[in-house]
């Protein structure tokens, strides 16, 4: 199950990293999600409230990955203009405080896609920089509990600011 979801971020992450055009891209992306009630993700986007409504998935060393956290959340309908966000940690092996930026030694990314038409890719090569703690993490069962907050470039040379970001993932 995770290798399909991780394979279906990474599949987002290619196809809009390779759009040349001005418009956003034609993805449709597909993630198992768990019915708990306590899996959520949330953040301030320059100060307005941003909740995912679907797709909300965590996970910490999932097969195929050698020591990463997953966190990924969407929000509106499973279409073009569904906004993706997730993060890619990698070389975790505990809880802590993870400051990222682009270019990193380890690879880690973040990205939001399609909050409009003409801004459709914020953070991945755009840029970013991004705190986030990480409070709990287990991989059988899959529990991620983590805050963050950070700026990310955007397509269209501008920036957001990401504030009081929480996520929680129980399998």
């Amino acid at each position: 199950m995770y290798k399909k979801i991780v394979l279906a971020i990474s599949i987002i992450i290619g196809i809009v990293a390779c759009n040349n055009s001005n418009n956003a891209p034609n993805i449709t992306a597909v993630f198992a999600v768990s019915k708990s009630a306590e899996n959520n993700l949330s953040m301030k986007i320059n100060g307005k409230e941003w909740i995912a409504d679907n797709g909300i998935f965590g996970a910490f060393d999932p097969d195929g990955y050698n020591k990463a956290i997953l966190i990924a959340g969407n929000k509106g309908g499973a279409d073009k203009n569904q906004q993706a966000f997730n993060i890619n940690l990698y070389n975790i092996t505990t809880p802590g405080q993870y400051d990222i930026v682009e270019g990193n030694d380890n690879n880690s990314v973040v990205q939001l896609a399609n909050i409009t038409n003409e801004n459709y890719l914020y953070g991945s090569m755009m840029g970013f920089t991004m705190k986030i703690n990480v409070t709990k993490c287990s991989k059988s069962p899959s529990i991620i509990e983590a805050t963050l907050t950070g700026e990310l470039g955007g397509n269209a040379s501008d920036k957001i600011l990401i504030t009081e970001g929480k996520f929680s993932y129980h399998e």
